[in-house]
């Protein structure tokens, strides 16, 4: 009974080490193939939107929108959100570079604000605590008065009469010192410091009040943006327009700022174009 049981042991696995050997066909290859490409292209969008959503946090939206771009490959079930997410920022990128170029840097100068020093002086009122007691001062002892010299004898006299001596004083003693009290300091402020003035760099929107009447066209080169700007002063109205375009294509348009679309921009500059030629 062993015997049969190792000999059927042996050839099971004899069995299963030849399936074992048998090489797959090319359908079961190309799907061994693609599972293992799909695995490797899940792990790639996850470590790339990582950096994305890392880059944007940061608020550096050029390498947001790169990254953003770069995962649609990895994952064409979110493509839609994926260029969603790529529009968005090149938008939101037009429109902080577009406010760039009307922002200038001016100095301006910052009053700083003088501490005032405290002054201790002395307080008439009385601090409640244990009073400081001065030394007594030391008592002086009254001398005994010196009695008068006697008077000269007399021959008639027989005794002497001895004159009564006056008993000493006693000394006197000196009252007790009264407690000094001690006086909270009053804290009076000093006349203040005269201001310091220093000088602090800020940032300000351009003010178009300079600009001549008629049409000022200007272009600003940023590494991965162009802006063109064109201030239309028409009487009492200033009109800015601006168009954007970014290094990897894209164009957008705004009027004061509001995103408007192409043909309008065209429309309104090359109106205004013909009514102040180029000189």
């Amino acid at each position: 009974m062993l015997l049969k049981n190792t000999l059927l042991v042996l050839s099971i696995a004899l069995s299963l080490d030849i399936v074992a050997q048998i090489p797959l066909n090319k359908r079961d290859q190309q799907r061994k193939a693609e599972f293992e490409a799909q695995i490797a292209a899940e792990e790639k969008y996850d470590a790339i939107r990582v950096e994305a959503d890392k880059a944007f946090v940061d608020k550096d939206y050029v390498q947001a929108r790169m990254k953003f771009q770069e995962a649609i490959q990895y994952s064409p079930e979110n493509e839609q959100w994926l260029t969603s997410k790529v529009n968005d920022l090149d938008i939101l990128m037009a429109k902080n570079i577009a406010r760039e170029v009307d922002s200038v840097m001016v100095i301006r100068p910052q009053e700083l604000v003088p501490i005032e020093v405290a002054k201790a002086e002395p307080s008439p009122i009385a601090e409640r605590s244990e009073p400081v007691v001065q030394p007594e001062a030391p008592i002086k002892e009254e001398k005994q008065e010196d009695l008068p010299p006697p008077p000269p004898p007399v021959e008639e006299v027989v005794e002497l009469v001895k004159p009564e001596a006056k008993p000493a004083s006693k000394p006197e003693i000196a009252p007790a010192p009264k407690p000094v009290e001690k006086q909270n300091p009053i804290v009076k402020p000093l006349a203040p410091l005269p201001a310091i003035k220093e000088e602090k760099e800020l940032k300000v929107k351009e003010d178009f009040g300079k600009y001549p009447q008629g049409m000022t066209d200007e272009t600003f080169e940023f590494p991965d943006h162009t802006v063109r700007r064109i201030v239309v002063k028409d009487g009492i109205d200033t009109i800015v327009y601006k168009y954007v375009t970014h290094r990897w294509g894209g164009k957008y348009y705004f009027k004061d700022d509001v995103s408007i679309v192409e043909r309008i921009w065209k429309e309104e500059v090359e109106a205004f174009q013909q009514k102040y030629p180029a000189k």
